[in-house]
């Protein structure tokens, strides 16, 4: 509702996405389940429609099954795209073949590679965007954490993070060492590299990187001017290639 009320004035202005969960199997009508959802969303958002519509993971729904949905939804005028999350292939291939999807959104980062092998070549191929989410993961990559760092505790999902273990930190210091390189040589920060890097590498990715702190906001939104150029991309490349990564998430992870 404080979204809502946010952006009430300025609704043309912006690009509303927003998930549902379906939550274990769905036996009954996909459609009126999922309208039901989607309608409950624009009255919090106060808005008669939504641009990008995802699925929160797959549960026992066919996606078939959701993908006929949201092709209703987009006939009907109530979303103007739709988009799956942490999803492989073949799940995206079978929801394609039904409704052409707008968006995958998926873990994605230097220490988070799994969308690169099949994913997002896909999803370049058939003109879906690429939205990957903790492309910072979860502020291991911006430099500030340390395996002295106290996370919350409560609701901080950092205290589940692989990565953000006390070990795996200490072992990924090479990768956060590497960026703070890069950010000395381009002026910036290393959680801005880490989005450059991204943003060098496909042209169809939009990261989503979290954040409560307005400071880290605008930080991140300056990384869209950050440009590496071909040969700082390459070696910046290479040299990740040679780094292990400690923790992994992966696409069945939380």
């Amino acid at each position: 509702m404080i979204v809502g009320k946010a952006l009430k004035d300025v609704r043309e202005n912006v690009v509303i996405a927003t998930k549902l969960m379906l939550h274990g199997f769905s036996f009954g009508n996909v459609y009126q389940t999922i309208r039901k959802h989607l309608e409950a969303s624009m009255r919090r958002l106060q808005t008669d429609h939504v641009d990008l519509y995802y699925l929160h993971r797959m549960g026992g729904t066919p996606v078939e099954k959701v993908a006929e949905a949201m092709g209703r939804l987009i006939d009907e005028g109530l979303i103007g795209g739709w988009g799956l999350s942490q999803v492989d292939v073949d799940v995206i291939d079978r929801a394609q073949k039904v409704t052409p999807l707008t968006a995958i959104q998926n873990i994605y980062s230097m220490v988070e590679w799994d969308s690169e092998a099949a994913i997002i070549p896909y999803c370049m191929a058939h003109d879906i965007g690429f939205v990957p989410f903790s492309p910072i993961a979860s502020g291991l990559l911006s430099g500030r954490i340390t395996p002295q760092t106290q996370f919350e505790n409560y609701d901080d999902v950092r205290n589940w993070v692989p990565q953000l273990s006390r070990a795996n930190i200490k072992g990924n210091r090479p990768i956060v060492e590497l960026l703070k390189k890069y950010a000395k040589m381009k002026q910036a920060t290393p959680a801005q590299i880490s989005l450059a890097w991204m943003l060098h590498k496909y042209p169809n990715v939009v990261p989503i990187p979290g954040s409560k702190n307005r400071e880290r906001i605008v930080e991140n939104l300056n990384a869209s001017n950050v440009a590496l150029t071909d040969e700082e991309f390459s070696a910046l490349e290479a040299s990740l290639n040679q780094c292990r990564v400690f923790g992994h998430r992966g696409l069945g992870g939380f």
